[in-house]
């Protein structure tokens, strides 16, 4: 076993039921968002008569609550603990969908599925991800790859399934599948109930701390002895801190001194440029196939491909990511700039659905593995104490990109569709982004080797 300070990370054992919890809790959201575009945006059209973009905003604003609520789970995490809070984000998310289906409406849309279910997978996603950090150290990242490859798996099963009985059978309705989907995300309050908490997590030291105090006080009566002499008692007064807002809270839990990590800032702005174009992807892959003639029931195995070849890119990366000889930020480099070339050359893949699947492929396998690689270089860059912290704070970055994303790409869609390729121009921009977002990060470590005082430190961005 590893012990850091303290604490103990186990690196097996229990930890195993922890990747499997976090892999189901990736299954359940990242399979329910990455196919959301494909499953609902036709249906979705039709039954309310709007535009691309307008529909499309609900898929951009899920996963951008999501993310962008990330400080907030922070907090919850740190007072309450990975497990409830994973419970409860499952009863949230899924109320949100539940009520979806009873209003036909977009701006309920927005509320109930972008935003009740963004919170609630936001609630759910932290927990995941922080307690197979919490498990493991020396296997860390082979153990995140294999608990985020839920999200490839659900990827592949989910939109299939949901894209069969929406769209191709037309056995349900879709908001009869919007019900299916808040049954399903009640799942994760079994993976929630399996995230035993380590003393070391913030909520167990809370609540030792709290322990502690108690039985200092118990301890502070005084004692009478056979000569019913009173003895002298010890004055203990412990001191609590003010009680603050929630909000308060969230200023004073969220590391701002991470603000001033000029390697940490370009690191978040790199997630930004990546996350833009991140979802269009999965969003509009059916709807590039179709005006690209791909055969309708052909379609489906595009998305599916994506999640198919993310598994296998998050095992291989995260396994690469565990060597030693591996240079973590580089890696996390070529992934970023191979999914911006994948998203670059979709729109002239033409009317073969194996083209489609083959920039489809390389995307998933690339992305997959940065999705893996981030906690593990944000590790690298501000310390696995201040790693919770970090991510909550990257998420925000990285749920604003994707909130303005997918709208963006619709709405020029729509505005270019008298084009040959109406997605053209969107792909063409969004993955030079992702190339740009991969390029400027040879920048960290040059200013990883000064301090901001001036003092110079050598710091190597790789696996220690």
């Amino acid at each position: 076993m590893t012990q850091i300070g303290e604490s103990i990370v186990p690196d097996g054992g229990w930890g195993w039921m922890i990747v499997f919890a976090s892999f189901m809790i990736h299954f359940v959201m990242d399979g329910i968002t990455y196919s959301m575009g494909q499953v609902f945006l036709e249906p979705m059209m039709k039954q309310l008569s709007l535009s691309r973009a307008s529909v499309s905003a609900i898929f951009g604003i899920l996963p951008a609550v999501t993310l962008g609520a990330g400080p907030i789970a922070t907090v919850l995490t740190n007072m309450y603990g990975c497990r409830l809070v994973a419970i409860i984000g499952a009863c949230v998310a899924s109320l949100g969908f539940f009520l979806s289906r009873w209003w036909a409406n977009i701006w309920f849309y927005y509320i109930t599925i972008g935003v009740i279910g963004g919170v609630g997978f936001a609630l759910m996603y932290l927990p995941a991800i922080v307690s197979v950090n919490l498990y493991f150290e020396k296997k860390s990242a082979f153990a995140l790859g294999i608990a985020v490859c839920g999200s490839g798996v659900g990827t592949f099963v989910l939109s299939y399934i949901m894209d069969a009985v929406v769209n191709i059978q037309s056995w349900l309705s879709y908001p009869s599948a919007l019900l299916i989907e808040a049954a399903i995300i009640l799942f994760g309050i079994v993976c929630g109930f399996l995230m035993t908490p380590l003393p070391q997590e913030p909520s167990e030291q809370r609540r030792l701390q709290r322990q502690a105090e108690k039985n200092l006080i118990s301890s502070n009566a005084p004692v009478t002895s056979e000569n019913n002499v009173a003895n002298e008692t010890v004055d203990v007064s412990i001191q609590n801190p003010p009680s603050k807002s929630f909000f308060g809270q969230i200023i004073e839990q969220i590391d701002l001194n991470l603000l001033k990590n000029t390697a940490f800032i370009l690191f978040s702005v790199s997630n930004f440029l990546a996350s833009l174009g991140f979802n269009v992807i999965y969003n509009f892959a059916d709807d590039l196939a179709n005006d690209s003639k791909v055969i309708g029931k052909h379609r489906t195995y595009i998305v599916m491909s994506i999640g198919l070849s993310s598994i296998l890119g998050r095992v291989i990366i995260g396994y690469l990511g565990d060597r030693k000889w591996i240079n973590h930020l580089l890696l996390f480099i070529i992934t970023l700039i191979i999914s911006g070339i994948a998203t670059i050359i979709a729109p002239f893949c033409g009317s073969s659905v194996i083209t489609h699947i083959g920039y489809a492929s390389l995307f998933g396998f690339s992305s997959g593995g940065y999705f893996t690689l981030t906690p593990i270089v944000l590790v690298d860059i501000v310390g696995k104490n201040k790693l919770s912290d970090a991510f909550g704070v990257l998420l925000l970055f990285i749920g604003v990109a994707m909130a303005i994303g997918t709208p963006i790409v619709g709405a020029m869609r729509d505005a270019f569709s008298d084009f040959t390729r109406p997605f053209l121009w969107p792909y063409l921009i969004f993955g030079t982004c992702t190339v740009l977002s991969g390029v400027i990060l040879f920048a960290i470590p040059f200013l990883q080797r000064k301090k901001p005082n001036g003092h110079q430190t050598e710091v190597n961005v790789k696996a220690s």
